[in-house]
């Protein structure tokens, strides 16, 4: 799956699928060689480690081919170098300023959306990047969304009473979550326009077949041929390739 709002803007981008299997570089490699990005290595990849935090990452060219550990949020403006975000359930989000020319790839787990790391990735690009929010393109990939997130009792506990209990959807003895509306929201309070936010509206509950569920797993062991399955989602600079005249 490749964002629309980012064609034509010179990006490497897309969101693999369950039939690449659970994802890893080899896998990542062959994902983004089928979008047509031909010259593609794993020395190209930088990952973030994943700790459900609200910390992000501003790369160097020397961090390409590398997992950032301790962040949950990766940006860059080095051409031909591309930030993977795996998820399995997660709101992956992926971020594009056209003025500025730089990229950011977020893991929106429940902890790192509440910790504010979309504020704090917007912040970086404006402060590393003079980047404006205004200008900022979104790609909200497949998560598990308010029809089958319901929250665990002591989940349920944390959230209680605090500013995020608006996102609660209380039905029959369960309460859901709204993560989609809680990207949302933090978007546009950070001044992101909503007509430059693209939702794919897929639920990887729903479409667990597609991309990866793991509370789909959680109910239901063994319907994914490799435990803890991942998708992944990835965007960079593609560099462009120079024509004859600019050679001269």
């Amino acid at each position: 799956m490749q964002f629309k709002i980012f064609k034509n803007k010179n990006l490497i981008q897309g969101v693999s699928n369950a039939s690449f299997g659970s994802i890893n570089e080899k896998r990542s490699v062959k994902f983004l060689k089928s979008l047509g990005y031909k010259n593609i290595s794993p020395k190209n990849l930088v990952w973030a480690e994943q700790v459900f935090s609200s910390r992000v990452h501003v790369c160097l060219p020397k961090d390409s081919g590398k997992i950032i550990k301790e962040v949950d949020g990766l940006i860059s403006n080095v051409p031909d170098q591309i930030l993977g975000i795996i998820s399995a359930d997660c709101v992956p989000v992926l971020l594009y300023d056209p003025k500025q020319k730089v990229v950011a790839a977020l893991h929106g787990g429940r902890k790192c959306l509440t910790k504010g790391i979309i504020k704090n990735a917007i912040e970086e690009m404006v402060l590393n990047f003079n980047s404006k929010p205004k200008d900022i393109l979104v790609g909200i990939g497949p998560h598990i969304r308010a029809c089958h997130y319901w929250l665990k009792e002591k989940t349920y506990q944390n959230l209680k009473d605090t500013k995020f209990e608006k996102y609660f959807i209380k039905r029959k003895n369960k309460v859901y979550f709204d993560l989609t509306k809680l990207a949302f929201d933090e978007f546009l309070k950070s001044g992101i326009k909503k007509k430059n936010i693209e939702d794919c509206k897929i639920c990887t509950f729903c479409f667990y077949k597609k991309y990866f569920s793991a509370r789909k797993e959680e109910e239901f062991p063994g319907i994914y041929k490799e435990k803890n399955s991942r998708f992944a989602s990835f965007i960079g600079i593609e560099k462009k390739t120079k024509t004859a005249i600019d050679r001269i």
